[in-house]
């Protein structure tokens, strides 16, 4: 086991901010796993006939800060994902009905993450670093993503 994981395992979670954050999903997981086994643990009899940890309030309250954590990693992952989507031949529609919402909304979500990108490389330039994120002509290329119809993929706009 590597050191981080160790020092993963040891760590205690009471707040999303807990998480540090390039811990991967399966970490985290795996972790909320292990709390809410025994918080179902409270639900057998008193009288059961093996040994069980039963949960706490910290179990709780560790599902909780992990149950947040996971959701705003893959909350903020979904922007890129549409991205890569589109790029490797999904349709609107297509990634629309993948989110469970119009293709108009859709196309908030990948706009609100090419502005986030764009925002970051600006950041990182005005801090003298180098630029992480999307350059204005990156920017540029994933808002016109935008413009394909619903129907229409990026694949065959390119050919």
């Amino acid at each position: 086991m590597t050191e981080q994981r160790d020092q993963w395992d040891a760590l205690e979670i009471r707040r999303p901010g807990d998480v540090p954050v390039p811990t991967p999903l399966t970490w985290q997981v795996e972790k909320h796993t292990a709390h809410a086994d025994r918080l179902m643990n409270n639900m057998l009899p008193a009288d059961f006939p093996y040994e069980v940890e039963r949960g706490t309030a910290d179990d709780a309250l560790a599902v909780l800060a992990l149950r947040e954590s996971i959701r705003r990693d893959i909350e903020h992952g979904t922007g890129c994902r549409v991205h890569e989507a589109l790029t490797l031949g999904a349709t609107w529609g297509q990634v629309a009905a993948a989110l469970g919402v119009a293709p108009g909304q859709a196309r908030e979500v990948l706009r609100a993450y090419a502005d986030g990108q764009r925002n970051m490389w600006r950041r990182n330039e005005e801090d003298g670093i180098k630029p992480f994120g999307f350059s204005a002509d990156q920017h540029a290329a994933v808002l016109a993503l935008c413009e394909l119809g619903d129907d229409e993929s990026a694949s065959a706009v390119a050919r």
